[in-house]
Order: structure tokens, then sequence, then C-alpha cells
């Protein structure tokens, strides 16, 4: 009987230990900032060519990692549930942000490293997309270090986050910063403004409304209750967003 007990146990452990190793390797990636290319397949099936696929990607984008486990492994089920894997074909290469958000993720027979380090959202990017896994609105200010009513739209932005208790991700994009050249694209919004605007996301993520400064916390706060009838979630696609 204590064999028996003792073996369970050990089972148990393997489990946790498995669940806690891929897990382990994920954090670690994430805590570096590193974006991480999650190859998910069915035991070994084309595991080596799924992997060699990120592998190229990572050469492309050396800030990232590659990890790969099995979608039938027992020890895997958590990391299943949290990716929403469980009907998923496979191979499927998932692109993991640095902050936890997945934008998008490629079966095997349509992905190549191109289309992978594409699926890699920019920093302000992420947060927004962050927001939107959670549940939560996003109020995105567009500013130029030379627009001094930034701090007013900002001001305005916590009080309707405050209003809203606190599930608001307020996102501050400066328009100069090239490294969000790609949300900006996806944005469009006015290169040549002079004053502070602000872009409202519910928690659909659908675009609902675009403010100048000033704004009132409470005009924020309706719009980010809004539900419109077409999604605009920032890296929806080219067509969707703000002009």
């Amino acid at each position: 009987m204590k064999k028996k007990i003792l073996g369970f146990l050990a089972v148990i452990l393997f489990t946790v230990a498995g669940f806690a190793q891929t897990k382990e390797k994920m954090d670690l990636a994430l805590s570096k900032g590193n974006v991480v290319f999650l190859v998910v397949t069915e035991g070994n099936t084309k595991l080596s060519e799924a992997k060699e696929m990120a592998l190229k990607a990572q050469i492309k984008y050396p800030k990232s990692e590659v990890i790969t486990f099995d979608k039938t492994d027992n020890t895997n089920a958590a990391l299943v549930s949290k990716f929403g894997l469980a009907g998923a074909p496979t191979p499927i290469i998932l692109v993991v942000a640095a902050n936890g958000v997945v934008p998008g993720g490629y079966v095997l027979g349509e992905v190549s490293p191109e289309k992978l380090i594409e699926a890699i959202p920019t920093k302000n990017q992420a947060e927004a997309l962050l927001a939107f896994s959670e549940g939560k609105s996003a109020f995105i200010i567009l500013y130029k270090k030379t627009m001094t009513d930034k701090s007013f739209v900002l001001d305005e932005c916590k009080k309707a986050a405050a209003g809203l208790n606190g599930k608001v991700s307020i996102v501050e994009l400066n328009l100069e910063d090239k490294s969000e050249s790609p949300f900006l694209a996806l944005l469009k919004p006015d290169m040549s403004a002079t004053t502070a605007h602000l872009l409202v996301f519910n928690a659909k993520g659908q675009f609902t409304d675009e403010f100048q400064s000033p704004v009132q916390s409470a005009a924020i706060i309706a719009s980010s209750r809004k539900i419109i009838s077409s999604s605009c979630a920032p890296g929806a696609g080219s067509n969707c967003c703000p002009k």
C-alpha cells in the first residue's frame, strides 16, 4: 500500500515539475524582455520542422527565445487551457510578447520567419492588447514631447480609470517614437497635430471615440462603455482603425 501511495505521489510530483519547467522557461524569457516563439506540437510530429522555422525567426529577431511543448502531455494541460489550444491544429507557433500577451500564431503550413516577426507587437501595442485580454478598456494618449497639454489629458484619463474601478490601461504613445511606427501605422493618427489626442477603446477592443485636448473624464467614461458593431482593436488590421 505504501509503495502505491509513493508511486502515486511520484506521478503528481513529476506532473507538477513538468509544467513548472515549461512555465519557468517562459517566465524567465519574458522577465528578460524577450519575445517567445512557442512551438506547440502533438508528440514529436513535425517538431523539428516547426522548431526550425521558429529558430529562423529567432535569428532575424535576436531578442527572442524558442520554447517547445507537447500539447498531448498532461503536464502541459494548464498551458493548453491558458492559450486556448485544446482544439487548435498542430504544429502551431504562437508569438508571445514580452508582457505575456499572445498577438497571434501560425500553423506550420502557413508560417514563415517574416510572418512571426511581423506579429510581434510594439511595446505600447502589447500594453493595449494585454488590456483587452484582461477585459479592460484602453485609453491611448497620442502626444509629442512639445505638447504641454498631454499632462491634462493624462490626469483626465486617470480620473476616468478611477471611475471605472481601474479596469483600464492608459497607454502613452509618443508620435515621434520610431520604435512604435508599426503601431502608429495601424492607428493612422494625425502626425501634424499640435495638441494631444486620445483614442478610446472599450473592453472588447473596439475603437469608440477620438478626443482632442481638452477632454473631460465623464466623456471618456461614457465612450469606454460604448459597444460598436465592428471591432477595431490595435493590431486588428489596416482597414479597421481611426483615420
